[in-house]
């Protein structure tokens, strides 16, 4: 497989329609798109941040527990902002999904020198036995005007939760124009195996594990839920900030919203509405983005994207289900949603639908001023195209002004990489962080700025 790596635009312009979910009318006048390349020679980049201090700099976040900080020439400096190796889980040379898995600086980070991780850390003596690792969330606090090396010592852990299994842990940190921070939590896993051990093959996990699944409608469990947490009070904690929607007798006060498989990215639209959009990789057949506007359920296992599930025949959905949580609140539906690969699979040819992708790794509102046709249209990346061969993709999606309905979506890119993730800088233009490999090793990772072609 041959890919192009020195500084070159990496296109594959592909538009297709597929009936049902790529309609023609997505097809609105959608800019041609590029990519061009800044920096190389990463290992699994799941983040970018530019920091506040008008210098152009940008801290480039990596699975493997590395900052780097990436100068505005594209150098990346050897000594990096931030080395956690140290104090996470040992990663495998395998298909990957923990690591460092989420960053945020503190909305007063030129002041404060506050910033946020998520990460998976090794099991701690607490931990129920047999589990696989323990997830922390923790503040750490940077030298002002500095790009580190960050003191390890300086950690503050807010949050740290046990973790039963290897996957479907979220990962995805983000502030909101509030003020507080939102905290991405995947619904443990443990329906695919404990610790060391995991099931595959999504279609074949055991009835007696379907109970996990559950977590994420469990309001008294963390697992499978965007929490909301106010880092600047409540110290040394957190405070639990106005407008949460469940006090103590109804469940964990953390939470925001639920029903999230594995809610991996999570973005703000920073300079329009104010919405947080939340990625939703699928456990059988559809992937998803949500848009929440407000508290509520939304969906898993009850639902995948906007359609019924039922876990012991995943290639048989029936046609009707309820649509309401245990409490009579209405599932909300993705804005967003396509049929992954899976669908492919010959036991699924009673569906009769084409697959499109592996997992959406990444979603932006485009709020940038470099390419107006791309204003307030919602970009969004899958993985790959195929598991084995890395075959990233990207779309935008066409806000709809029927909240009912769905964004219809255009294929627009594809390239000869896994797209781990979609970052923003502070103009509102558009990167798209990639790596060949299946997990946080190597040195194939890049990042690139999405341009419009001349």
């Amino acid at each position: 497989m041959k890919f192009h790596r020195l500084f070159s635009l990496c296109v594959f312009s592909l538009f297709f329609v597929l009936s049902g979910l790529f309609s023609a009318k997505a097809q609105t006048q959608a800019p041609k798109l590029q990519l061009q390349l800044l920096a190389q020679e990463l290992t699994a980049p799941i983040h970018l941040e530019e920091l506040p201090d008008g210098s152009g700099r940008m801290l480039v976040v990596q699975q493997d527990g590395l900052v780097k900080v990436l100068m505005p020439d594209g150098k990346v400096l050897t000594e990096p902002f931030l080395d956690l190796r140290s104090r996470m889980f040992s990663l495998q040379n395998d298909f990957e999904e923990r690591g460092l898995l989420g960053f945020a600086l503190h909305p007063q980070y030129a002041r404060n020198g506050r910033f946020f991780i998520s990460y998976s850390a090794p099991l701690r003596d607490s931990a129920p036995q047999n589990w696989n690792h323990t997830r922390k969330i923790s503040e750490f606090t940077a030298k002002l005007g500095s790009v580190g090396p960050v003191d390890p010592s300086t950690e503050r852990v807010l949050i740290a939760q046990d973790w039963p299994s290897r996957k479907h842990n979220g990962g995805g940190l983000a502030f909101g124009p509030d003020g507080m921070l939102f905290i991405g939590m995947g619904d443990s896993g443990a329906s695919h195996g404990f610790g060391k051990s995991v099931i595959w093959e999504a279609f074949n996990v055991p009835a007696e594990g379907l109970i996990w699944d559950m977590m994420a409608q469990d309001k008294h469990s963390l697992y499978g839920k965007i929490l909301r947490i106010d880092v600047d009070r409540g110290y040394p904690g957190y405070a639990i900030p106005n407008g949460n929607p469940l006090n103590a007798s109804q469940g964990k006060s953390e939470i925001w919203a639920w029903g999230f498989r594995n809610p991996y990215r999570m973005a703000f639209d920073k300079n329009g509405s104010g919405d947080l959009y939340v990625t939703a990789i699928a456990e059988t057949l559809w992937e998803a983005a949500y848009r929440v506007k407000r508290p509520g359920n939304f969906g898993w296992p009850l639902m995948e994207a906007s359609r019924c599930v039922d876990r012991l025949q995943p290639r048989k959905p029936p046609a009707q289900c309820a649509r309401q949580g245990a409490g009579g609140e209405p599932l909300q539906m993705p804005v967003v949603e396509y049929p992954n690969m899976q669908v492919s699979h010959p036991d699924s040819s009673a569906l009769n639908i084409k697959g499109v992708g592996t997992a959406v790794t990444g979603v932006r509102m485009y709020r940038g001023p470099a390419i107006p046709l791309l204003q307030g249209k919602l970009v969004v990346a899958d993985w790959s195209a195929s598991f084995k061969q890395a075959s990233g993709q990207l779309f935008i999606a066409v806000p709809q002004m029927q909240n009912d309905k769905q964004w219809p979506l255009e294929k627009v890119l594809q390239i000869e990489s896994r797209i781990i993730s979609l970052a923003e800088d502070r103009n509102g233009e558009i990167y798209v962080l990639t790596h060949e490999g299946m997990g946080p090793f190597g040195n194939t990772g890049k990042v690139y700025k999405l341009v419009a072609q001349p």
